[in-house]
């Protein structure tokens, strides 16, 4: 079932790895996407790297978002992106 909203990220620009200093623009949640789920399929490149990258961290593939670097479209966990506060801490309404 897909997510009933949109990932909280997505059309934003986020550093998810400060070591490297790489963004990526969040699209959203795969499963959101028409046809995103066949990036999952498992032949595809980005799966593969995806899939294992979920099983080292140990987290499920259903946290799949779709973002696009610098070399094209790529699968991110949205455990591996920043997290994101849409009320910051001092904001008042």
């Amino acid at each position: 079932m897909p997510h009933a909203k949109g990932h909280p990220l997505a059309g934003r620009r986020v550093v998810p790895d400060a070591m490297t200093g790489a963004s990526l623009y969040i699209i959203d949640w795969i499963d959101r996407r028409p046809g995103g789920l066949a990036l999952l399929h498992l032949d595809h490149p980005e799966a593969r790297a995806f899939r294992h990258r979920v099983a080292v961290l140990d987290l499920h593939a259903s946290g799949a978002v779709l973002a696009r670097s610098t070399a094209g479209l790529t699968l991110v966990h949205h455990a591996e992106l920043p997290s994101y506060d849409p009320m910051p801490v001092g904001v008042i309404s």
